[in-house]
């Protein structure tokens, strides 16, 4: 009797002492979930052999009587007449300089203004790693023009990042950025504006920009 009466008395302390021994977490775990990586989609590449006229014949069409001042086409016009130099910047002789990424020589020669042979123009040609660009300066506007340009060089790029060694996929992209003609055929893409006075050409080798002409209006 006296046996039960103690087992009564230490019961007590053995579950107390279970109960600190089995300590149980306050809150449930919960099993850690690997967040999903997430996937960009590509932008499918251009079809070949690109034709944006019948597109932008369409746009020139709704446009017409305000096309002269229309932003987009103000726009087109200002990169294709000048494709090299920001649009607030005033084309001087030292600003394309600043623009080429090499070591280069200027080399200038006097001509003869076709509308007034009195007048002495001048033409400025730069040299760079196999390539050209060529400055006419006039003497009755004191302003320098761009008149040609063949690029086979990446360090000097247009003023919208395109130069020698882009992708097919990136030039296309960033000239569509413009209400601009665009045709390729032949690993070439010719681009121009409505009036087709000056024009840019881009060749292509192994779906990339190998080299870049312009042919500018000069009058």
């Amino acid at each position: 009797m006296r046996r039960l009466i103690v087992l009564l008395c230490l019961l007590p302390i053995w579950v107390y002492g279970d109960c600190q021994t089995r300590q149980h977490p306050d809150t449930p775990r919960v099993a850690a979930v690997t967040p999903k990586p997430q996937t960009r989609t590509a932008k499918p590449a251009p079809a070949r052999n690109f034709n944006n006229t019948a597109s932008m014949q369409a746009f020139y069409a709704r446009i017409e009587m305000e096309a002269q001042d229309h932003p987009e086409v103000l726009k087109a016009s200002e990169f294709i007449s000048n494709p090299f130099l920001p649009a607030d910047r005033e084309p001087v002789l030292q600003h394309y300089v600043a623009q080429v990424r090499t070591a280069l020589q200027i080399v200038k020669d006097t001509i003869a203004n076709l509308h007034n042979a009195r007048y002495i123009d001048t033409l400025f040609q730069l040299t760079f790693d196999s390539s050209t660009v060529e400055l006419y300066y006039p003497m009755y506007t004191k302003r320098f023009m761009l008149s040609y340009a063949d690029i086979k060089s990446p360090n000097l790029a247009l003023k919208n990042g395109i130069k020698v060694g882009c992708s097919r996929q990136e030039l296309l992209e960033k000239l569509q950025a413009y209400k601009l003609f665009i045709k390729e055929s032949r690993n070439v893409v010719e681009v121009c504006d409505l009036e087709q006075n000056s024009w840019l050409r881009f060749h292509l080798s192994k779906g990339k920009v190998s080299c870049i002409q312009y042919e500018g209006y000069i009058d």
